[in-house]
């Protein structure tokens, strides 16, 4: 017999999972079809959501801006990987037990889109189905969103990848808490480098008999950071286009235009082509995470807590404009590591 209990002891025990939580499909009744379970799995009865840690160490590299591998490389697809490991080898146990087990992984946000090719006949809903994993987290009683929007658990804060099944197994479902880690600091608005979250405007959920609301995220300045293209963060962007000038905070740019955006530079950027088969968080999640990360921890609002503080100082950051303009090298090479190329601000020749 599969109970809550049993499935949990074997993917804590067995799986190394740090938490895991479940919720009834009830929860879900406000969902739209393009985010509902039961768009996927019809007789869906219980998503379990469950974490694995990010190691805080993984930030550091981005913190002092000396190493991004450690959080690109390594927390984000070589977390991700261990990520789908364990909701295989969770899907093999509920399986065991007679019940069908379906593996819902997080994908891109395309709800500007809407969803792609025929509506199918009988009343099906198109393909491009997408769970948000935040909200299920929440409703699996596993933490909260945290007014940047990003989820925070009640040991790790923002610091965390989630997994996710369906199944048509009906498992007692863990009780929501709300309300107990975010004390709306807002020290993520102040620390985000694109300027992408709203310090004032919110947006307001309601599921699974609770209410919540969280900051109404500007997508387009976030994709833009978050992809490197903003210079305040992003050396490898102003090494490859030292001239660029992009005021994040004057674009008008939405989610899928930053999105790509991003993927059509990427090729032009030797750190970014290295990254691109995964999620390209150059910014390092500054506000979101980071500074989240940090003042949860320093008012001991979670429960893993460090001997050392994170952050003593205030982050690095780059000048916005560039430091080279046409009237320096009248659009001829500009090449910042050779001294010689760069006399008469920049220009190789008088003849022009």
């Amino acid at each position: 017999m599969l109970t809550a209990e049993k499935l949990k002891k074997y993917a804590r025990e067995e799986l190394g999972i740090d938490a895991i939580g479940i919720a009834s499909i009830d929860r879900f009744a406000n969902a739209p079809e393009y985010m509902h379970p039961q768009s996927i799995m019809p007789e869906c009865k219980s998503v379990i959501i469950f974490t694995r840690r990010i190691l805080r160490g993984c930030y550091r590299g981005i913190e002092q801006g000396t190493h991004w591998p450690s959080y690109q490389v390594f927390a984000y697809a070589g977390l991700t990987k261990l990520v789908h490991q364990a909701n295989y080898r969770l899907g093999r146990f509920i399986e065991d037990h007679g019940f069908e087990a379906v593996p819902a992984p997080p994908a891109a946000t395309l709800k500007e889109s809407g969803p792609r090719g025929p509506v199918p006949e009988g009343g099906k809903y198109p393909r491009n189905i997408n769970i948000s994993l935040r909200i299920a987290a929440v409703m699996a009683g596993l933490g909260e969103m945290g007014w940047s929007k990003v989820f925070l658990s009640h040991d790790f804060g923002p610091r965390q990848r989630l997994g996710c099944i369906l199944t048509d197994a009906e498992l007692e479902p863990d009780p929501i808490r709300i309300g107990e880690i975010c004390d709306q600091c807002k020290l993520c608005v102040r620390d985000c480098p694109g300027e992408a979250i709203n310090k004032d405007k919110a947006v307001e959920f309601d599921a699974g008999g609770k209410k919540w609301k969280c900051n109404d995220l500007n997508l387009g300045r976030c994709k833009l950071t978050h992809f490197g293209l903003n210079r305040t963060t992003s050396p490898h962007f102003v090494k490859s286009f030292p001239g660029v000038y992009l005021p994040i905070k004057e674009q008008g740019i939405t989610w899928v235009e930053g999105w790509n955006f991003g993927h059509a530079l990427f090729s032009a950027l030797p750190t970014y082509k290295a990254f691109s088969a995964y999620p390209i968080a150059i910014c390092g999640a500054r506000g979101c995470i980071i500074s989240c990360m940090d003042h949860l921890e320093k008012r001991k609002r979670i429960k893993n807590i460090f001997h050392t503080p994170f952050r003593n100082a205030p982050p690095w950051k780059l000048p916005e404009k560039p430091q080279q303009f046409h009237e320096d090298h009248h659009g001829f090479v500009y090449d910042p590591e050779n001294p010689d190329a760069n006399k008469n601000g920049g220009v190789q020749s008088n003849w022009y």
